[in-house]
C-alpha cells in the first residue's frame, strides 16, 4: 500500500470490521508511512525486497497466531473469527459455556487448555447453538482445520485470503527483516526504530511513536505522512481499547503443542 491508497473513510470503532482486517490494515500503513518518508529522501519510488519479492508468508499455518489470550472471547481472542457473524463464533460461544470458560474474561486468565480446543478442536460432545435463527448441533473443528478449509477450498474472497496470508508462518528474509520492503525502506530509522521494530512495538508506544513524529521528521515529510497518521490513530487506540498488545499476537509455543486427546 502507498499513500495514494489511503482512504478517506475514517476508521469507525463503532464498525471497526474483522480484527485481523485491522492489524494488517495498520501494519499496512505503518510500511506506507516509511516508504512515503523513504521515497522523499530518495527522490525515488519504494518497493518490495529484492530478495524474497515481498513474499513474507509460507505456505504452512501458524497456530500461534490465532489466539490473543491477552483478549477474551468476547472481544475476538480467536482471531480467525474476530469481528465476523459466521457460524463459528456461536458455537464458540456455547463450547465455552459448556466449559466453564468465562466469555467476558480473557483467556489467560483461564484455563490454558481450552487453547489447544480452540486451535484443533473438541470432539467429545457436540455443541447446540443458534446461527441465522436456526438450531443447529455439530462438533467444533477447531480453526487450524477452518483455516486448513479455506485453503484446500481455494477460496478467492480477498477478506479469506487475508486472512490465510496473516496466519501464514513467517519466512526470516534477512534482507527486509520480514517486512517486504525494499532496503530503501528498511534502512530507514524513525525515532531510532526501523520498521520491523516499528510493527513489534506494543499497541500504546506504538501511538507515542507515531504521534511523537511530528517533533522527529520535517515539516514537508509530516505533511506528507499525516493523512497516515490521523487514519493510524483510531485503529491503535481501538486496539489498545479491546486489549490486544501488538500487532501479531502469540500463543505460547508449548500450549499450541498441546493438542487436546
Amino acid at each position: 500500500m502507498d499513500r495514494t491508497q489511503i482512504p478517506d473513510k475514517p476508521f469507525n470503532p463503532k464498525r471497526p470490521g474483522t480484527l485481523v482486517g485491522i492489524l494488517l490494515t495498520v501494519s499496512e500503513y505503518l510500511g506506507a508511512l516509511y516508504g512515503s518518508i523513504a521515497e522523499t529522501r530518495s527522490a525515488g519510488s519504494y518497493g518490495r525486497c529484492s530478495e524474497c519479492g515481498g513474499n513474507v508468508g509460507s505456505a504452512e499455518i501458524d497456530p500461534g497466531r490465532m489466539i490473543a489470550p491477552e483478549l477474551s472471547l468476547k472481544n475476538g481472542a480467536v482471531l480467525l473469527w474476530a469481528g465476523t457473524d459466521c457460524a463459528p463464533v456461536p458455537r464458540i460461544r456455547q463450547l465455552a459455556a459448556m466449559l466453564g470458560i468465562d466469555y467476558l474474561k480473557p483467556l489467560e486468565e483461564q484455563d490454558p487448555g481450552f487453547i489447544p480446543i480452540l486451535l484443533y478442536g473438541y470432539d467429545k460432545e457436540p455443541v447446540s447453538f443458534v446461527h441465522n435463527k436456526k438450531p443447529r448441533t455439530d462438533y467444533y473443528r477447531g480453526c487450524v482445520h477452518d483455516l486448513q478449509y479455506m485453503i484446500d477450498a481455494r477460496t478467492t474472497s480477498k477478506g479469506n485470503l487475508r486472512m490465510i496470508s496473516y496466519f501464514s508462518k513467517r519466512t526470516d528474509c534477512p534482507a527486509c527483516q520480514g517486512t517486504g520492503m525494499s532496503n530503501t525502506v528498511t534502512d530507514i530509522r524513525l525515532a531510532g526504530h526501523r520498521l520491523s521494530e516499528a510493527e513489534k512495538l506494543p499497541i500504546p508506544e506504538m501511538r507515542s511513536f507515531i504521534l511523537g513524529l511530528s517533533q522527529l521528521i520535517d515539516a514537508k515529510e509530516y505533511d506528507i505522512v499525516s493523512p497516515i497518521i490521523s487514519q493510524l490513530e483510531p485503529m491503535l487506540i481501538y486496539l489498545n481499547k479491546i486489549g490486544i498488545r501488538t500487532l501479531n499476537p502469540t500463543t505460547a509455543q508449548e500450549v499450541v503443542q498441546t493438542v487436546t486427546s
